[in-house]
């Protein structure tokens, strides 16, 4: 029995296990060839009549892509505007690197610059999610005369005293028995002994264990958080798991760019850029983590998104795009502007 139960132990720790897990497939996706030989996938729904600057959206994660349900709802922007949705390098349907540590902050700016040279405009509006306001922001610092507008959508934290830019918790906004349920996969010895790996050395990690085998691993994690990411948790069949990245999610998290050489706040101050700012109801980024973006940019509004979880565009589609389509236009905004910083009622998130 003891022969068993390490022979057992042995190869939870070695078998890869069986498996993929693919994005959903999404009509009319073309490829961007980059530089270095590798291809972005990316989507654009053309307006009938394009009278202004093309609408660039920049999902979240890090390596969290989701095609399949954001093309429906950013569509629904394109009535003066083209609007691009990209898989970023390592995720959905976009290569992965034979290097791990080539996701840098650095890389998914000069691939952004690719998609905005793709769509042939000189300056673009930049919608960037979560981890993508992050990369949002770092593009408007490298390249601030192609950026006309800034909508930043539950961005997550700023960079730290030293540069980094943290992951914020969703873990925070499940149950205790979610959470249990989340612990216990992640404690699998085959993933903890990959995430170490990782840690450690990304070369060796991805060598021994590969995109296939981590995407499949990190699918099933980032399942468990799905309730997180919404104030009704019943609504995560709304949320794609299978066009995620595990060497894109985790090397800007373990072995993240210094942020404050790619970043530059205090130039956002004096930039002037229209920039909206939306913070959802239910998000589990903290509330002080988000009105230190108001220090950044003085001049931007900033909405709280009532019923909305962190995804608030898939919980509440149809009030999400009114209000992106207002600011974008110039019109008075559907939903009130929070003024000050104290947490304002109906705020249900994380504080």
């Amino acid at each position: 029995m003891l022969v068993l139960l390490t022979a057992v132990v042995s190869l939870s720790w070695l078998w890869p296990g069986i498996g993929r897990v693919t994005p959903e497939p999404v009509p009319g996706v073309t490829r961007l060839s980059l530089p270095d030989g590798t291809q972005l996938a990316v989507h654009v729904t053309r307006a009938d009549a394009a009278t202004r600057e093309p609408l660039i959206v920049v999902h979240g994660g890090p390596g969290v892509a989701d095609m399949a349900h954001d093309v429906p709802v950013f569509a629904l922007l394109a009535t003066d505007r083209d609007v691009y949705v990209y898989d970023q390098i390592g995720t959905g349907a976009s290569a992965r690197l034979a290097e791990p540590a080539g996701y840098t902050l650095a890389r998914a700016v000069a691939d952004l610059e690719a998609v905005r040279a793709m769509s042939g405009a000189d300056r673009v509006v930049l919608l960037g999610h979560s981890w993508g306001a992050s990369v949002a922001m770092a593009y408007l610092s490298q390249y601030p005369q192609r950026v006309a507008g800034l909508v930043l959508s539950a961005p997550g934290l700023l960079p730290d005293d030293d540069g980094i830019i943290r992951p914020g918790l969703p873990q925070a906004r499940l149950s205790g028995a979610q959470r249990t349920g989340l612990y216990l996969r992640l404690a699998a010895p085959r993933n903890l002994f990959a995430y170490a790996l990782t840690a450690a050395n990304p070369h060796v990690a991805h060598a021994v264990a590969g995109d296939e085998e981590m995407d499949r691993r990190f699918a099933g994690l980032y399942a468990r958080t799905a309730p997180a990411l919404f104030c009704d948790p019943r609504l995560v069949d709304r949320l794609g798991t299978s066009g995620v990245g595990y060497y894109a999610n985790q090397i800007p998290q373990l072995h993240p760019d210094d942020a404050s050489a790619i970043i530059d706040l205090p130039k956002f101050r004096k930039l002037g850029v229209p920039t909206l700012l939306i913070k959802p109801a239910c998000d589990y980024i903290p509330w002080d983590q988000t009105v230190a973006y108001l220090d950044v940019f003085p001049e931007a509004p900033l909405v709280l998104m009532p019923d909305a979880g962190h995804q608030a565009y898939l919980e509440r589609p149809d009030a999400y795009v009114e209000l992106v389509a207002a600011f974008l236009a110039g019109r008075e905004l559907p939903l009130p502007t929070v003024t000050g910083t104290d947490v304002p009622e109906g705020y249900r998130g994380v504080r």
